[in-house]
């Protein structure tokens, strides 16, 4: 096998979408006149093309158990920096179905509200969404430091793209000042880690934390100066899935951003940031979690808490989502805060996992199901902008008369976001909080238990005023079919994950087996 079939075989979702990228630019170059239409549809061949690809590498890729063929190295800089293992690529795949998703709403939405958005918005979308894939796979903290900083930095543009919007000018501006702030702090805190452990590879730290790893878990011993490091480093990390307390750019960026940006960040963003937490805190300081469990334990109950009361007093449909999207981190923390001793055997490929290990496996299903049943709800969401120019939750009353279908897929894709049964929000909640229980977590479990509850108050007050309220314009609004087919497609999505739960979930621990390669 030579070098650039090797290359092509571990990055292969990446190279098509930087060469793809490059091919939009460049035709807009040679042909300007080119109806911006033609953009959109090559956005979404082009994400279409990563999932093949990314679909080929896994079909490729050994099933846990079976013999690997020792494939020859490429180069330092890859083998120490990139990582194409079965984890990487189950987040991947959420962060493509999201970014196809999005591009197929956001088709109708530029040619209406960006008419001034040409090859550089697709463009740039491309190009954020090849930084999320780098995320993915990253093991080694300077790698990791530029994929983060690219795709926030594709983030800031796209987020204040409106430029006749202020509101869009500011969303751009806050997220800028938060992102540039954490950026400073989590800088600091990888050169702590890096001072104390001699490294900045992801699993050669685990390498230097693992005899701390006891019998009955993790024990202390780990330097000081190691935990400082990474709790600083969970600046950046939390700025990137709205965790708090870095989530305050989040309701305004939602807010004033392009909406299929806003549901960009919303779910192909997050997928990438919880695809950098599982790397971070379980592969890499799993052996000293002891150091960690508490703070992230407190972090999770904080998230879900805050964003839950935050979500209640809302009025725009856009803030609501925001202060929505922060609660759901706020789950998904309790699956790695729940980590135990069996599941770094996992991830180091010792034993592989049963029924009963969910935590981990929980955190990969809930992001896969949050991907399709917030991107039906943002689609929704355009939906009615689209016709109305609004998004305020008021315009929402009566919806049911004038857009029944609409209604129905939002309040579809709401009951998967409270967790009922037999939509993917439920098992994904059923996994995480059941983890949280085996790990002794028991309060953590009914903290997201009750705001699960919470949440329902202001999802369904959404669907009380589309089914019980009269509407003030009584006029049937219009069903795009590219945003129409994206509700379709998201709603499907929750209840196929929800009624093949088993292989989904299987799949998410087959992802997890033997992704940490320490030297024997």
């Amino acid at each position: 096998m030579t070098v650039w079939q090797l290359l092509w075989e571990k990055m292969a979702p990446e190279l098509w979408l930087a060469l793809l990228g490059f091919c939009l630019f460049t035709l807009d170059m040679i042909f300007p006149r080119l109806p911006k239409r033609n953009y959109g549809l090559l956005t979404i061949f082009t994400f279409l093309g990563a999932l093949f690809w990314v679909g080929w590498q896994m079909a490729k890729s050994p099933l846990p158990g079976a013999e690997q063929e020792q494939l020859p190295k490429i180069a330092i800089w890859l083998t120490t920096a990139f990582a194409a293992d079965r984890m990487a690529s189950f987040f991947k795949v959420a962060i493509l179905v999201g970014a196809l998703l999005v591009a197929l709403v956001t088709v109708d939405y530029a040619e209406k509200r960006i008419v001034f958005a040409r090859a550089e918005f697709y463009g740039i979308l491309i190009f954020a969404v090849l930084a999320l894939c780098f995320m993915s796979s990253a093991v080694e903290l300077i790698t990791l430091f530029l994929a983060i900083e690219f795709a926030s930095i594709t983030s800031y543009i796209l987020a204040a793209y409106l430029q006749d919007d202020p509101k869009s000018a500011e969303a751009g501006l806050k997220y800028f000042l938060v992102g540039a702030t954490t950026t400073a702090v989590a800088l600091y805190g990888m050169s702590l880690v890096y001072g104390s452990t001699g490294t900045t590879h992801l699993y050669e730290i685990a390498e230097k934390l693992t005899p701390s790893l006891g019998e009955k878990g993790p024990a202390f011993g780990v330097h000081a100066f190691t935990m400082l490091g990474l709790l600083l480093m969970l600046a950046m990390l939390g700025f990137k899935v709205s965790m708090v307390p870095v989530h305050g750019w989040a309701p305004d960026t939602y807010e004033g951003a392009p909406t299929p940006i806003t549901a960009f960040l919303s779910v192909a963003s997050k997928a990438a940031g919880m695809a950098v937490f599982l790397r971070v805190l379980a592969a890499s300081f799993g052996p000293a979690s002891t150091g960690w469990q508490l703070v992230l334990s407190f972090l999770s109950l904080v998230t879900m808490t805050f964003g839950n009361l935050g979500a209640l007093w809302q009025r725009n449909i856009k803030r609501l989502m925001a202060y929505s999207s922060i609660a759901q981190v706020g789950y998904l923390l309790i699956g790695i805060a729940a980590f135990q001793v069996t599941d770094w055997e996992i991830l180091t490929g010792v034993r592989v996992a049963n029924p009963t290990d969910m935590g981990l496996p929980g955190v990969l299903y809930f992001v896969l199901g949050y991907a399709f049943a917030n991107m039906a709800a943002f689609a929704v969401i355009i939906w009615v902008e689209h016709a109305i120019g609004s998004a305020e939750i008021d315009d929402y009353d009566g919806l049911a008369q004038r857009a029944p279908f609409a209604a129905t897929l939002l309040t579809i894709s709401f009951l998967s976001l409270i967790g009922i049964p037999p939509l993917a929000g439920f098992f994904g909640k059923f996994f995480l909080f059941g983890a949280a229980i085996k790990s002794g977590l028991t309060w953590l479990a009914i903290a997201g238990i009750i705001n699960s509850v919470i949440s329902a108050a202001y999802y369904l007050e959404v669907v009380r005023r589309m089914f019980f309220l009269e509407p003030e314009r009584p006029e049937i609004l219009p069903s795009p079919f590219l945003v129409s087919s994206t509700a379709v497609i998201g709603v499907l999505g929750a209840f196929l994950l929800g009624i093949f739960v088993n292989p989904a979930f299987q799949w998410a621990q087959n992802s997890l087996f033997e992704i940490v390669k320490l030297a024997s």
